[in-house]
């Protein structure tokens, strides 16, 4: 087995949540004061990290963790309407857990939306669903680590954005990046994943 743990990501990586995230992301752009964004721009900020999207989109960093909170909590009522990026994904994940000892959830969403997901799609068989403040994946990956006893060399992480793979190298595990999430596989290859993926089938091959 190469791996013994798998962890997810949430947006952009097992569910397709852009459509509404950016409906809500636009919502909120008057009373936080910070720049609304069209479709044509969302192709350029996918290119770019997140410090560089922060840049671009002139958004106040004290007031980030408030946006954020409030963004989750409008996109609660949407999902429902949230769908899978692969039509398969129970059927997927099963397989994949038959190969692991843990695998689990680390996601800048609130754990009642990930859970919300879960049900709406018939799928139990993560470990542990955990939210993590949007820079600091890494603290939350570690923990998961001791709390399980598992060496880090035998961790993968799987995300679509550039600060998944940045939190990965500063958690000292390995990571799978996605090509179909919040991230374009451009500004992905610069940050070099250990792995690059088009779809989540080839996770059961790396896996062993």
């Amino acid at each position: 087995m190469a791996f013994q743990c798998v962890i997810f990501d949430f947006d952009g990586t097992l569910a397709d949540t852009e459509e509404r995230a950016l409906y809500i992301y636009n919502s909120l752009a008057e009373k936080y004061s910070y720049k609304s964004i069209t479709r044509e721009e969302l192709h350029k900020i996918k290119h770019l990290n997140i410090k560089e999207i922060i840049e671009t989109v002139e958004i106040p960093l004290k007031k980030l963790p408030k946006i954020i909170k409030h963004g989750q909590k409008l996109l609660k009522n949407e999902m429902h309407t949230i769908k899978p990026f692969d039509e398969k994904l129970e059927e997927i994940l099963i397989e994949l857990k038959e190969r692991v000892k843990v695998m689990g959830i680390i996601t800048s969403n609130s754990n009642r939306n990930v859970k919300a997901f879960m049900r709406n799609q018939n799928i139990d068989c993560f470990d542990f669903i955990e939210s993590s403040p949007l820079m600091s994946k890494e603290i939350k990956i570690s923990s998961t680590a001791r709390k399980y006893s598992i060496p880090k060399s035998d961790i993968l992480y799987v995300g679509d954005e550039s600060r998944d793979i940045a939190a990965c190298k500063k958690a000292g595990v390995k990571c799978a990046a996605v090509t179909w999430g919040y991230n374009y596989p451009e500004a992905l290859l610069k940050e070099s994943p250990d792995y690059m993926i088009d779809d989540l089938t080839s996770l059961i091959e790396i896996v062993g």
